[in-house]
């Protein structure tokens, strides 16, 4: 990713709030892009890298990510900020890469900031260390976590096809005993729709998570046809109809 022309952010002119209230907004951070360790069959990303006008090797470089979180700190007019950190897979980036977004952040907070970071993961690369440094720096964790082991690893495998619900499991257990806080996310598709009861219970014995979240998987079958947020609204399915049930 490039880096651009270092510049102060635009001044905020929404107009003036009560005192005490303040505006506020919220920006994804993918800085690995589409690249991921996983290969997810339903992925709306990964497998739209043809799509997505950039390099499959796309990271986010020192300048980009100082430019992004200095010029997010200035536009925030509340005390406190939130990054978030998704993907792709954004632990392909390595721990150094969020030491230094937890250097530049204390770098550039206002006086009376409050920073705060949540990071979106499928939990495989979250040894001691990693969970050292999210417990470390006050991070809060979303595990990916698809029901089952059979339907986990059925739907979230390697490149190489290998299984992953142990690490995952392991991940979750790492972060549980370091209370490192953690929700679990799950995408609902086809299959993990017709399993409900196994699939909620199977999340629940997971120990640690303080909520579980679930996310539809409903794009249409073409789906590699398109780049996220390309698609035209007339093949768009509408709610209600069958298109939109699993």
């Amino acid at each position: 990713m490039s880096t651009p022309v270092a510049s102060a952010a635009p001044r905020c002119k929404l107009p003036a709030l009560p005192p005490g209230r303040h505006y506020r907004y919220h920006v994804m951070v993918k800085p690995a892009g589409a690249l991921c360790n996983l290969d997810c069959p339903y992925c709306f990303y990964l497998h739209k890298t043809d799509l997505l006008q950039h390099g499959r090797n796309a990271r986010m470089d020192e300048g980009l990510l100082e430019a992004h979180i200095r010029q997010y700190i200035e536009a925030q007019t509340g005390d406190e900020v939130v990054f978030s950190w998704q993907g792709g897979e954004p632990t392909v980036m390595g721990l150094d890469f969020f030491r230094r977004v937890v250097e530049l952040q204390a770098r550039h907070r206002k006086p009376g900031q409050r920073i705060e970071n949540d990071l979106q993961t499928n939990g495989l690369l979250l040894d001691d260390e990693w969970v050292a440094f999210l417990k470390a720096h006050g991070f809060v964790v979303g595990l990916s976590v698809d029901g089952t082991r059979e339907l986990h690893d059925r739907y979230r495998p390697t490149k190489g096809g290998e299984p992953t619900y142990d690490r995952v499991i392991a991940a979750a257990n790492r972060l549980a005993v370091a209370e490192v806080p953690f929700s679990l996310l799950c995408v609902v598709n086809r299959d993990v729709a017709r399993a409900p009861l196994e699939v909620y219970r199977s999340l629940r014995a997971i120990p640690g998570s303080f909520r579980i979240q679930f996310t539809p998987c409903v794009e249409t079958r073409d789906f590699k046809l398109r780049a996220p947020g390309l698609a035209r609204p007339a093949d768009m399915p509408l709610l209600g109809t069958p298109r939109t049930r699993p």
